[in-house]
């Protein structure tokens, strides 16, 4: 949670980074193995975060982290 977005790929970072410096509504699509690791490039916090659209893995404990930070997830 504290680490936010993050990409081992410093090239994707600030791509990922201008586009969310653009977005009026940022929506993350990622699987759920991609919650709970800190990868080398962090290119955004969880505040940035609009929605999070995820897989049934989501962590119950982190799902309620993400909506305590009002993080809208929806788990298709």
């Amino acid at each position: 949670v504290a680490h936010g977005l993050s990409t081992p790929d410093p090239d994707e970072a600030a791509a990922k980074r201008a586009m969310i410096g653009a977005a009026n509504r940022v929506v993350v699509l990622a699987d759920s193995s991609k919650f709970n690791r800190e990868d080398l490039v962090s290119f955004g916090d969880l505040d940035d975060v609009d929605l999070i659209v995820t897989d049934s893995g989501l962590d119950d404990a982190f799902r309620t982290v993400l909506s305590d930070l009002d993080i809208e997830v929806v788990i298709a």
